[in-house]
């Protein structure tokens, strides 16, 4: 893992700092599932490919951290809007990359599942409520990295959000496959060493029987 480390680094032209997509390119390699999407660099004009509607456009920069609050996320387009939107948000933030992607629809709670670095201990991981839910409820759970798989079952039993794997009102989320997740975020963290300062994969959905990253955050020393 520590080659595809290595490549993934390279491609950050000129050591920037990783946006949305180099970030979701990283966590990829550790099996975790994002949404198909490309980057279109400024100028170029709107290319689906094989991304299917309905389409997430999100302005692409590692300095814009805050896409939502800078009305740099326009979501629910469809074929007949998404190259007015396009257009719009090219216009409202020139000289930035554009992020185009598959809109995913979900069941249940967001997640948050993030990597923090301790003076001291070194990386722990953490999750808990997601989404706008995160800062209003401070329901999360940690342990040191790399973490087992049992231990982030645990870490979800501590939740005050635990309920909702245990079927309810019909949402059958997969519990051990979001702690699987969490396990392969730790290990990132430890394959990264000191050069993470943090990581952030807000929200993680449950979707067609996976757990999705729609958004992801790198920051390095």
């Amino acid at each position: 893992m520590e080659k595809k480390i290595k490549l993934w680094l390279e491609t950050l032209d000129n050591n920037k700092k990783p946006d949305e997509f180099d970030a979701k390119q990283l966590v990829k390699l550790y099996s975790i599932k994002v949404p198909r999407g490309k980057r279109l660099k400024p100028k170029e004009a709107l290319c689906l490919d094989d991304i299917k509607p309905p389409y997430v456009l999100k302005v692409c920069s590692s300095d814009i951290l805050h896409k939502t609050e800078l009305q740099g996320v326009v979501l629910n387009n469809d074929k007949e809007s998404v190259q007015d939107n396009f257009t719009m948000i090219q216009n409202r933030f020139p000289g930035e990359n554009i992020l185009v992607e598959n809109q995913t629809g979900f069941m249940g709670p967001e997640f948050i599942i993030g990597i923090i670095k301790d003076p001291a201990l070194g990386h722990a991981v953490m999750v808990g409520a997601g989404g706008v839910m995160t800062e209003i409820y401070k329901d999360t759970a940690f342990r040191l990295a790399p973490c087992t798989v049992n231990e982030a079952m645990d870490m979800l039993d501590e939740l005050v959000l635990s309920p909702v794997f245990d079927d309810f009102r019909g949402m059958a989320l997969d519990k051990r496959k979001l702690a699987l997740t969490i396990s392969q975020v730790s290990q990132l963290a430890h394959d990264l060493g000191d050069t993470l300062s943090q990581l952030d994969i807000n929200p993680i959905v449950f979707s067609a029987g996976d757990w999705i990253a729609l958004d992801v955050k790198v920051m390095f020393e």
